[in-house]
């Protein structure tokens, strides 16, 4: 399985944990809103590192980062801490992503106590907002030029901390903005930016906003959550919005994650990979290496 990555030190840019006795996760509740990914009953159970080394099987992970899972923690640094004590019981995760609202009051404080865990390397903040309301995740429009958000930027850029984000194909363009005057930011979209390429205009805006973000050489953008463009991941679909991305920001800049346990409900490891063969089939071997490995690497300095 995967021989196509014989030899790639392989990095999982995007996944979760979660421990349902720890923390209340309400999104997956059984009486909770259903998802737009699919069914969750198939996921709402502990996920820890001895399920996602089973899910990788046979296939050599070598580093991994974890994402913000939505825990419905209080005080979000507690989800932090857990990690870490993981991360030193078994190894895994090998770097963290955490979870602060910039546009928050307290944002600065939870940050400084979120860096008492040294495998923390980023902050996700709620961003995502669309007109037609697929996409609502942050607490109002254009939340990237808020000028409280812009200020708790500087804690992130002074402990190179990537911000990272969910975002709409429209919003592209404010994040190519905010890129440009953050310069020294490192920006991470999460998703390849929810391309959704049978919605009307969708595709458009996301070609749009890859262009415009090839000249902000601080954001890069994951390989991860592709149901958004189809649910199986099959690679007919995938293949040409791939290369388009590669030909426009190059894959110095592309990381690719598995969004494991999420994924898994339409599209399972195995899958993904068989399928993400097929789309990389015939590119040189430094693109697949920095796809899965090098970025990863360079942005959470793995």
């Amino acid at each position: 399985m995967a021989h196509w990555l014989d030899g790639i030190a392989l990095v999982d840019g995007h996944h979760h944990f979660w421990d349902l006795d720890r923390f209340p996760y309400r999104w997956l509740a059984p009486d909770a809103p259903s998802a737009r990914f699919g069914d969750k009953a198939s996921i709402s159970k502990n996920y820890l590192p001895k399920d996602h080394l089973a899910a990788f099987g046979k296939v050599p992970l070598t580093a991994c980062v974890h994402v913000q899972a939505n825990c419905g923690a209080d005080d979000p640094v507690d989800e932090t801490r857990w990690l870490q004590s993981l991360c030193e019981e078994t190894g895994w995760p090998s770097a963290i992503v955490a979870e602060v609202d910039l546009c928050h009051a307290q944002a600065q404080e939870q940050i400084t106590r979120h860096l008492e865990h040294h495998s923390l390397r980023g902050i996700r903040t709620p961003v995502a907002w669309d007109d037609a309301g697929r996409w609502r995740v942050a607490s109002k429009p254009e939340v990237l030029r808020d000028p409280v958000f812009r200020h708790n930027l500087a804690v992130l850029e002074a402990n190179d901390l990537c911000l990272e984000c969910v975002v709409v194909p429209a919003q592209l363009n404010e994040v190519a903005e905010l890129a440009s005057e953050h310069p020294a930011l490192k920006i991470v979209i999460n998703h390849l930016g929810t391309l959704e390429p049978d919605i009307p205009d969708n595709l458009a805006q996301w070609q749009q906003g890859i262009a415009a973000l090839a000249a902000t050489p601080n954001v890069a953008i994951k390989l991860s959550g592709l149901w958004t463009m189809n649910r199986g991941w099959d690679a007919e679909v995938l293949r040409p919005h791939v290369l388009h991305l590669l030909s426009s920001i190059g894959a110095g800049r592309i990381l690719y994650g598995s969004n494991l346990p999420v994924e898994s409900v339409n599209c399972p490891l195995g899958r993904q990979l068989e399928q993400l063969e097929r789309v990389f089939s015939g590119l040189p071997r430094d693109v697949i290496d920095a796809v899965f490995s090098q970025t990863a690497r360079r942005i959470y300095r793995l």
